[in-house]
């Protein structure tokens, strides 16, 4: 009884929830033009409607009209906002119960942004779900789908209520509508107007042949014939996205009886997208949307959806369309691995299905599918290094494939297969002569480069000076790459390259820095001019190999060679010198840090912020006054 009694509202909760909607209008009157803020105050009064107790029906309806008179404030100020149209239909249909009140605000939304994928969707949902009230109500009087009577039911439900209520949103005509209808409005309102036409006139007055043109129109409109409106009137508006199509497929779905409507709009993604994989790939599919992973049509659907996949091939002989189907069985391999028959039919069907690629690979093979197959190939145990090899011939600027070739052959030497092919000398000849001349700005390639190199450090079969030699080659070749970049105007080619300059540089300091103690001193750059890496084919397993220890300080003196080492022989950056000033303990070597970073770029604020701060936290303070 208590908890009943503290659920009630109070006189105090009416208070503060009008003082909030005071402030609330305060705010929306000063900044109209925040969108934001009309969406919050419309969510606080729907919240508070939802909080009304059965009792305070008068609070309930307040709250509704107040809301409604907020929506027409809001979309008068903001005619372009899809959303507070969406919203506005939504309070129509579920708070005010009227159909037809909803339809007119997305029809009228409709006419300023034609080209708005939510408010179609929203408008495709309406119509169906209009029809799915209509069923219900016919389901609970007893009316079946053929038999017909005089009740105004269906009429109530597609859109003849009452619209005098003084909870309903009243917006006047927006300058920006115009004058023209859309042409969903017209093709609609005559759809409507046919079925209304059912009872303008009493059951008595009609003959058998105007009752049976009656059945037949309430009869399509029950199967979806204005919601059929709505869409072919929507692929005109947007006739090129395929994303918006299956989203309204995935709507039709979840309505019974809208299965012809789904299929027509299926038949229209099989008219329009021809040429396109990803559409031909999702017709291929669809139907396995509709089956239980436990259903014993499971095998016959996956079955189609392969013949409809070689079928589509046959007629779309492209590498997106082959990169799709391998996409499609490798993914029903790994989900069917309680099916043994099944995964067995699967790794047979795409096995096949490379093998096709491999003979025809001029016309069939692209990035993608060259990475794709590579997978299969290794998976299935074949030769995947001959397979890549290939590839970044056919491929050679793809920084995609030169990482898995040599991710593979890094691997494989790695693991002793010391082969010819995966020799150490060989691997480093590919590398430095033609994978990262290839694709310079790779920072995964390089990563990769620079792993490897370590390893061999960390085997003791090169020297630091070697290493070090490495990255200042590195350091050059990449700044050479950001010059060209920068000549080419191309924004973010050279921001993707200058992230790279500075994410070596940082590397370089962090390997620097986790140098045992007892190394002895890195070498200055000058006596690293002709230091080459070679390492010998050691075919020794990296696993009983010694492994350098991460020390637990960091080693100083390495750390302060290899920053003088790039700040005086290569172009350092703005994150190189933060890791610098992260790991140096020394305030005179903090301070000239510092002021180095401050010269990278004398306009950028955020380096002065920190030296600042360095010196008044180091007492420095007369400098920092200078």
């Amino acid at each position: 009884r208590k908890q009943q009694h503290s659920a009630k509202t109070t006189l105090s909760d009416f208070s503060i929830t009008q003082r909030i909607i005071a402030i609330f209008e305060r705010a929306v009157v000063r900044h109209p033009e925040d969108v934001q803020l009309w969406l919050q105050f419309v969510e606080f009064i729907k919240s508070r409607r939802r909080m009304s107790t059965g009792d305070a029906d008068e609070e309930d309806d307040g709250h509704s009209r107040l809301l409604s008179q907020v929506f027409a404030r809001a979309i008068s100020a903001h005619p372009y906002e899809s959303q507070l149209w969406i919203k506005a239909a939504a309070h129509e249909l579920e708070v005010n119960m009227n159909g037809s009140a909803a339809r007119a605000l997305l029809q009228r939304a409709l006419r300023l942004i034609s080209d708005d994928k939510e408010l179609w969707i929203e408008y495709f949902r309406l119509e169906l779900l209009l029809v799915e009230k209509i069923k219900a109500r016919r389901r609970v009087l007893g009316i079946d789908g053929e038999k017909e009577t005089g009740d105004s039911d269906e009429v109530q439900a597609t859109g003849s209520e009452d619209t005098e209520d003084a909870g309903f949103i009243d917006l006047p005509q927006l300058d920006e509508e115009g004058g023209q209808d859309l042409m969903v409005e017209k093709l609609t309102e005559k759809a409507l107007a046919q079925l209304d036409q059912k009872t303008a006139a009493s059951a008595g007055n009609l003959t058998e042949e105007q009752r049976a043109a009656m059945s037949q129109q309430t009869n399509a409109y029950l199967q979806g014939a204005v919601a059929q409106i709505v869409f072919e009137q929507a692929i005109q508006a947007i006739s090129d996205d395929l994303s918006f199509r299956q989203e309204l497929i995935a709507i039709a779905g979840q309505f019974a009886g809208a299965e012809q409507l789904r299929q027509r709009v299926l038949d229209s993604i099989g008219q329009d997208f021809v040429t396109d994989a990803d559409a031909r790939a999702y017709l291929c599919s669809v139907h396995l949307s509709t089956i239980s992973t436990e259903s014993p049509e499971l095998i016959d659907g996956l079955q189609l959806a392969v013949e409809n996949f070689k079928q589509a091939l046959s007629e779309l002989d492209t590498p997106e369309m082959w990169a799709k189907y391998v996409e499609f069985l490798s993914q029903w391999l790994d989900a069917s691995e309680s099916m043994k028959s099944l995964q067995a039919y699967f790794a047979a069907q795409r096995k096949r299905a490379v093998a096709m690629i491999s003979e025809s690979r001029d016309a069939r093979l692209n990035e993608e599918l060259a990475l794709s197959c590579a997978d299969v190939i290794e998976a299935d145990g074949g030769d995947v290094l001959s397979w890549l090899a290939d590839a970044t011939q056919r491929f050679p600027e793809s920084a995609d494939v030169w990482h898995r070739r040599m991710s593979a052959l890094v691997a494989g030497n790695c693991d002793g297969l010391n082969s010819g092919i995966a020799s150490s000398s060989r691997i480093d000849n590919l590398f430095t002569s033609q994978a990262l001349l290839q694709a310079p700005a790779s920072r995964k390639l390089w990563d990769l480069w620079f792993n490897w190199t370590e390893l061999w450090f960390s085997r003791k079969d090169v020297s630091a000076d070697k290493v070090q030699a490495r990255y200042m080659s590195a350091f050059a070749r990449v700044t050479q790459q950001r010059t060209l970049q920068a000549l080419s105007a191309d924004p973010d080619s050279l921001a993707q390259v200058q992230a790279l300059v500075a994410h070596l540089q940082t590397r370089y300091i962090d390997w620097a820095w986790k140098l045992p103690a007892s190394h002895q001193p890195l070498s200055a750059f000058g006596e690293l001019a002709h230091a080459q890496f070679r390492p010998d084919d050691d075919d020794s397993d990296m696993e009983d190999s010694e492994q350098c220890a991460e020390p637990a300080t960091g080693n100083i003196e390495a750390l302060r060679q290899a920053y003088r080492n790039v700040s005086r022989h290569a172009f350092p950056t703005p994150g190189f010198y933060r890791r610098c000033i992260e790991l140096e303990t020394d305030a005179k070597h903090l301070a000239m840090l510092h002021e180095m970073a401050c010269r990278v770029d004398e306009a950028e604020s955020e380096p002065w912020l920190a030296y600042l701060r360095f010196l008044a936290e180091s007492k420095q303070l007369s400098q920092a006054s200078d």
